[in-house]
């Protein structure tokens, strides 16, 4: 199989995709909220869940690909859809800005949500009917708003699936990262998989398509690859610790593990380290110094600093995590394709039916 075959055949396993006709250039619109759904657990959607967030008020968000919002409370969880004005109910990520304005990337682009109201955002249109993306669209669709993160001087940055990243300062869309990684049919085509501010404020960029790991300081970017250390260069997940390490977990190639980087060098983990499972989108660090790492392949393990250790309930483990958060008193919450846990740290409760 050559490399672009290959590739092809990785996007479309990488995502279950429910159309929101997002090769449709849109203008930016408003909608009112007028009826939305309220319930104690939730049905899971057709393709699971896909992200979770940690509000200023201490309630979550979780995404999903297809079934639009969900927020909880406390108490109950109230759903969101296109039906209320979110650009697409394929929603990838999750984010806030200073002005308690909530973000969120979808097939279609940005949605902003003041607390009232959802504002549709489409990014810079690209064309998608031509040329090798049109092959994969739309599992690769750079009109998709795939990542989000602010930086600390409010910028809103998007990653997204084929066309680098975008800063949006309020007004404008500048572009950054099209031009690393694969190229195909003689373009590059970047999918920014995820996108982590650290400590410092710098901000970190995920390649899923050969495009390693980049790191923005305001003024430069800096790039790494496998030749600088890291076990693979198709990056899912970037996560930083309590202590300003950065950690990054891989697509899971055949030399794929866990990447550490203390501001020096890498670390690598392996399966011969005891690593579970290469195939990471989720990395969480809880109360007790402990690393969570989940994906959509395999078990949902902990790391405890020298041993990865299978984490079970009753006898019970949990697959296809896609996410994993802790909320403000200190439950970590965990999910995916097949639903919602949160973990107490006595015992699992699970929040969905």
């Amino acid at each position: 199989m050559n490399r672009l075959a290959e590739y092809i055949l990785l996007l479309a396993l990488s995502s279950v995709i429910v159309s929101c006709n997002g090769q449709v250039k849109v203008n930016k619109k408003s909608a009112k909220i007028e009826k939305i759904s309220e319930v104690n657990k939730i049905p899971v959607p057709k393709t699971g869940f896909w992200s979770a967030y940690l509000d200023n008020d201490g309630s979550l968000w979780f995404s999903s690909n297809g079934g639009g919002l969900y927020h909880y409370d406390g108490k109950t969880f109230k759903n969101y859809t296109d039906e209320n004005g979110l650009s697409c109910n394929q929603v990838y990520s999750i984010t806030s800005d200073s002005k308690n304005n909530l973000w969120f990337g979808t097939q279609n682009g940005l949605t902003k949500y003041n607390r009232k109201q959802f504002e549709h955002i489409p990014l810079p249109y690209q064309d998608t009917t031509t040329g090798w993306i049109s092959t994969v669209y739309p599992v690769l669709n750079p009109n998709a708003a795939y990542s989000l993160a602010t930086d600390n001087n409010d910028n809103l940055w998007i990653g997204t699936a084929g066309g680098g990243a975008y800063k949006y300062d309020g007004n404008n869309f500048t572009p950054y990262l099209s031009a690393i990684g694969a190229k195909y049919d003689g373009e590059y085509q970047n999918w920014v998989h995820d996108i982590e501010k650290d400590a410092e404020g710098n901000m970190w960029f995920a390649s899923m398509s050969h495009g390693g790991v980049s790191r923005f300081d305001g003024n430069k970017f800096t790039h790494f690859s496998i030749n600088d250390g890291l076990s693979d260069d198709m990056v899912r997940t970037i996560y930083h610790d309590k202590s300003g390490k950065i950690w990054i977990g891989f697509k899971g190639s055949e030399n794929s593990g866990l990447t550490v980087y203390d501001g020096k060098s890498f670390n690598n983990y392996s399966v011969e380290d005891g690593l579970y499972n290469t195939r990471i989108y989720a990395i969480y660090e809880d109360s007790n110094g402990q690393v969570w790492l989940g994906g959509n392949t395999g078990k949902l393990y902990v790391f405890d600093g020298q041993n990865f250790l299978e984490f079970s309930f009753n006898g019970r483990t949990y697959s296809d995590i896609l996410f994993i958060l802790g909320d403000l008193e200190d439950n970590v919450w965990f999910g995916g394709s097949h639903g919602i846990w949160k973990f107490d740290g006595k015992s699992v409760i699970k929040m969905t039916k």
